[in-house]
């Protein structure tokens, strides 16, 4: 059976930037299994305060509901403080994920760019601690799938979320020739979306404000940029460059 892993910095990170990869995979019968480095307590929690404790709690039953929705039903909680994910000494990080990555032996892995997609510092050392552990992990026929933006999705939707600060200073970046670029076919798109509005806590404000169809046109396209373990993490070589592939 193939494998796909997403590993993320946060409950949430998974749908919002990979929700209709994870849920295809899940539809083809894959096993999909996400790994979380923290449990999002420094979030959001309605705009209102709350202790960590309790928004920790309650974004972990937030996304065990987005999971349904995605047909995931692996996850794993990793612990570390969220916001200091940069902090913590970078072998242990990779030392983690490369017992996971060991251990599960996924085909494919899911996680973010370099850029980390909104520029959380969380998002950027997970980035580097995943290709430093595939780098440990050595096994040439994995892939690396790692989000990244298309120009026309900066264009279309980073004003109005920055309208509510998701992107951090001189973010977010972009990349113009994705190595993959998905278009969600309807059943995958719904999914995704109701996935997106189980994690109220982190994305009501946005459904609020802006309405379905807007998080609709957001959520339906995804771009990632593809390496394999082979090669220099990060290099992709034009002789494997895989076409731009649609989910319609």
């Amino acid at each position: 059976m193939t494998t796909t892993l997403g590993i993320w910095a946060h409950p949430d990170d998974e749908v919002f930037v990979s929700g209709g990869l994870l849920a295809d995979a899940a539809r083809r019968g894959e096993r999909v299994v996400c790994i979380y480095m923290t449990n999002g307590e420094a979030g959001l929690s309605y705009g209102q305060p709350s202790s960590p404790a309790d928004l920790a709690s309650l974004r972990r039953r937030e996304l065990e509901t987005s999971l349904v929705h995605l047909g995931v039903s692996e996850r794993r909680f990793f612990g570390y403080l969220d916001g200091r994910l940069s902090r913590v000494p970078g072998q242990d990080v990779i030392s983690r994920i490369h017992d996971a990555l060991i251990e599960l032996q996924p085909d494919e892995i899911v996680t973010f760019g370099t850029d980390g997609f909104t520029g959380h510092p969380d998002h950027k050392a997970l980035s580097a601690s995943v290709r430093a552990a595939m780098c440990l992990w050595d096994q040439p026929e994995a892939r690396l799938n790692e989000v990244v933006m298309s120009t026309e999705w900066k264009d279309a939707f980073a004003p109005a979320l920055n309208e509510f600060d998701v992107f951090w200073p001189s973010h977010p970046a972009t990349l113009d020739d994705p190595d993959i670029s998905l278009r969600l076919d309807d059943e995958i798109l719904d999914a995704k979306v109701e996935a997106l509005r189980a994690h109220a806590s982190q994305m009501k404000h946005l459904f609020d404000a802006y309405g379905d169809n807007f998080m609709r046109a957001l959520a339906s396209r995804e771009h990632y940029r593809v390496s394999r373990v082979g090669q220099r993490v990060g290099a992709f070589e034009a002789s494997d460059r895989s076409a731009s592939m649609s989910l319609a």
